[in-house]
């Protein structure tokens, strides 16, 4: 057996190359103290020429790399408040109750550094109650919300001063303002859709877009991209042309009397979580929506609905929040967009899904 009698070896990389120092791998190296070596870092307090000259050597050499997660841990700096803008968590059939369990779990993690989370709800329906709800969160240093009604939102959002954080989530919004985007494509979405059901019916059957004319940019794109992928298969697409803010059994009413003069092997796809209830008047027809909703798992069950696009809000909430606190607390600074993957739901992977969904999100670390 052998001694090593000589200084402990220092971590390496995969590449060969050595990992920057902690201050803990400085003080060893030079043999001081810890707070001897936090003094000439920081550039605080009186340290010898002689300690000063051997660490300031040593960190040229090796590189030293600061924890910020353990400063934020030290309890050294006041709590910050992060805003989160987000619809009424009972509208569109619960779907941003999911977004907001994820914003939830995300601010449990963030909670020890210091940062709070405010909640801040809307009407979907009012860009009047948007910007009262926008108003009560302004003044905060960073800010994720969902971008509805871009018109009213867009420029209270650009008029936000350069260096504040803001993130969007369920949808993008074209705006002067840098930020990131956590999200699915919803050109890729519409597109899917098409395909889904120029697969699974027969040549010749129409297909049927039930499209939204209101003032949210990711319903428009959807459409949109569901007729090109249509019309690219060569089906023809009847449109049945709708407004959000009407009441629902208006809506659905019109969409029964629209499906009735149709083939019973037109397919029919719905850009949002209301999916579930045009099922229920569309006469059996196949039927693609979005949104992993406690309805639409019931609607997979029975085989009214026959796939559903899952954006997975849990981990899209989670996300958005992390990635801003991360902002706030690290400066750390912001990609332009995180893809989340498009998810195909039908009833025999139906039960995998809800398990994952169950589950923390996966954390990207702090």
């Amino acid at each position: 057996m052998s001694a090593n009698t000589g200084p402990e070896p220092t971590t390496d990389r995969n590449d060969g190359s050595q990992a920057p120092l902690t201050i803990k791998d400085i003080a060893r190296l030079t043999g001081v103290s810890i707070g001897t070596v936090d003094r000439v870092l920081h550039n605080r307090g009186r340290v010898s020429a002689e300690n000063v000259a051997k660490i300031r050597a040593l960190v040229a050499d090796r590189g030293y790399k600061p924890n910020l997660f353990a400063s934020r841990l030290s309890g050294g700096s006041a709590t910050r408040t992060l805003g989160v803008l987000i619809p009424n968590l009972d509208q569109d059939f619960g779907y941003w109750r999911l977004i907001a369990n994820g914003v939830e779990k995300a601010a449990k993690e963030l909670g020890p550094l210091q940062l709070e989370v405010k909640f801040e709800t809307f009407d979907r329906q009012s860009p009047e109650d948007l910007a009262r709800a926008f108003a009560s969160v302004a003044d905060l240093p960073g800010l994720a919300l969902a971008p509805i009604h871009a018109r009213v939102l867009r420029p209270m959002v650009e008029a936000f001063e350069p260096g504040r954080p803001v993130v969007f989530f369920d949808t993008d919004m074209a705006c002067a303002k840098d930020h990131c985007f956590v999200g699915q494509d919803p050109w890729q979405g519409g597109n899917l859709a098409a395909r889904l059901l120029d697969l699974t019916l027969p040549g010749g059957a129409p297909l049927v877009l039930v499209q939204f004319e209101d003032d949210d940019e990711h319903l428009v794109a959807r459409g949109r991209a569901f007729e090109e992928g249509a019309r690219g298969a060569g089906r023809r697409v009847e449109i049945l042309a709708q407004t959000l803010s009407d009441p629902l059994a208006r809506r659905l009413s019109e969409a029964g009397a629209f499906f009735e003069n149709l083939p019973q092997d037109a397919g029919l796809f719905v850009p949002n979580a209301s999916a579930g209830e045009y099922a229920r008047v569309a006469g059996g027809r196949r039927v693609v929506g979005y949104d992993l909703i406690p309805a639409h798992q019931a609607a997979l069950r029975d085989g009214s609905l026959s796939f559903v696009l899952s954006q997975r809000p849990e981990l899209m909430g989670y996300e958005a929040v992390l990635r801003l606190g991360r902002a706030l607390l690290f400066q750390e600074p912001l990609v332009p967009k995180i893809a989340l993957p498009l998810d195909i739901v039908v009833r025999e992977n139906l039960t995998g899904h809800l398990e994952w969904s169950e589950v923390p999100p996966p954390s990207t670390g702090l």
